[in-house]
């Protein structure tokens, strides 16, 4: 048995480097004979945690961490800015990519996460700080020279009341506010453990995806709360991303799938993978594909769950699931990051480029072996539809995306990249429920 240390088999063209990982335990055979053709072998270590994950959610979320912080393969050209094209799709449609990397003034090739904030302004975590886009187009880096708690930002949120942000960082939360970096760790706040992946702010509470269970600062009283196996339905300590629903939060549950909780009751109710299966979906569209959730996102009455084995999609209004999985349906890729939803449509952070998607109508957006940009668009009782763009995401690996009804921003492991939308015309309507 390996203490410290287990071994994570890699395939990939890329050269791989030794990372820390908040992660540690044996390789169930499951996931070891599901990796039997990686090539390349990268060892993983654990910091002190209150609880630890069980084995098998520790690999898969080890699979996640090694993936995300590979290197990428090198920056695509930066795309001019063209007369956008016009599209009768129902969901959003990217014609141009603009570029940026390390040479414009990003602090690291590596993005984690992207916020457009009510102001207008663009914030960018990356694996050496925070970077916040200038009106110029010029990039200012915060580090933890700044006070930002560590390099490593995996998530931000706004307060929407003050404007501040809240960053997860690999050291705890870091409130942002007036200029000035304030620090909540575990040794100096209740928050449950240093290694926060998600956070969102949802009202009076900032609440936080740990690696021991989630943690729910009250804005007002100062006073944390957590929440993990041993007073709610979890059955594992492991949250991975948080959700604002109508007067519930979502919480995504590493082998737990999604339990939802409504603060003002204090109730808790699990969505759970039917059939408790993460190689085989046996029973597709009655619940979550499957229970390791690796983000969480809601809008307009519509939950989505991402996880490394395919897509679901919870209407809550209707009750009713549907869920996606790679080759059998449009989507692009099992392996999803993250997923970002704005109104009824989501965006999908994969490791084989993004989609978007209202459930019915899809584009992927991927790049090809000699880095040029593919578009497949999907339309219900159509053929797929595949061109090439003159431009391309700035990598395959997406870690993250912000989009609204004018842009989208893609976060990825070598840069980061501004999508430009076709002109919509008028035939083109939201569509209604799939």
């Amino acid at each position: 048995m390996l203490t410290n240390h287990h071994y994570l088999r890699i395939k990939t063209n890329r050269p791989v480097t030794l990372v820390g990982s908040p992660l540690a335990g044996d390789f169930p055979s499951a996931i070891a004979s599901k990796l039997a053709s990686y090539n390349y072998i990268v060892p993983v270590q654990a910091p002190t945690m209150k609880t630890q994950p069980n084995p098998t959610v520790r690999a898969i979320a080890g699979i996640a961490l090694v993936f995300s912080l590979l290197p990428g393969a090198g920056m695509r050209a930066r795309g001019a800015t063209a007369p956008a094209e016009t599209t009768a799709l129902p969901i959003p449609l990217v014609t141009q990519f603009e570029n940026f990397g390390e040479a414009d003034g990003l602090p690291s090739h590596k993005v984690h996460c992207v916020l457009k904030t009510k102001d207008g302004k663009l914030w960018l975590g990356t694996n050496n700080g925070l970077c916040l886009r200038l009106p110029d187009g010029k990039f200012r880096n915060y580090g933890t020279k700044d006070g930002l708690s560590h390099s490593t930002v995996l998530g931000i949120a706004e307060d929407p009341r003050t404007g501040d942000l809240w960053l997860a960082t690999m050291q705890g939360v870091s409130r942002f506010s007036g200029g000035q970096f304030t620090a909540f760790t575990q040794t100096n706040s209740g928050l449950p453990n240093n290694v926060v992946y998600g956070v969102a702010v949802i009202g009076d509470t900032v609440w936080t995806a740990t690696a021991a269970g989630t943690g729910a600062y009250d804005l007002k009283t100062k006073e944390w709360k957590l929440y993990d196996q041993t007073n709610t339905v979890m059955n594992e300590p492991w949250c991975y991303g948080i959700a604002a629903g109508e007067g519930v939060v979502y919480l995504g549950v590493w082998a737990g799938g999604i339990v939802e909780h409504d603060p003002k009751t204090g109730s808790f109710k699990a969505y759970r993978d039917p059939d408790g299966d993460f190689h085989l979906q046996l029973t597709p569209d009655s619940g979550p594909v499957v229970d390791v959730t690796s983000g969480v996102a809601y809008g307009d009455g519509i939950l989505w769950q991402a996880t490394y084995f395919g897509l679901s999609r919870y209407d809550t209004k209707e009750a009713t699931w549907r869920t996606w999985v790679q080759d059998k349906t449009p989507l692009v890729s099992n392996f999803i990051n993250t997923v970002f939803a704005h109104g009824r449509v989501a965006w999908l952070a994969t490791d084989r480029g993004a989609s978007v998607t209202d459930g019915t109508s899809w584009v992927n957006y991927t790049v090809d072996d000699n880095g040029r940009g593919v578009v497949r668009i999907y339309r219900p009782g159509q053929e797929p539809e595949t061109r090439p763009m003159t431009t391309a995401l700035a990598d395959g690996f997406v870690t993250a995306i912000w989009a609204d009804d004018h842009e989208a921003w893609f976060a990825t492991s070598n840069g980061v990249s501004h999508g430009i939308f076709a002109a919509p015309t008028p035939s083109a309507t939201v569509t209604s429920n799939p």
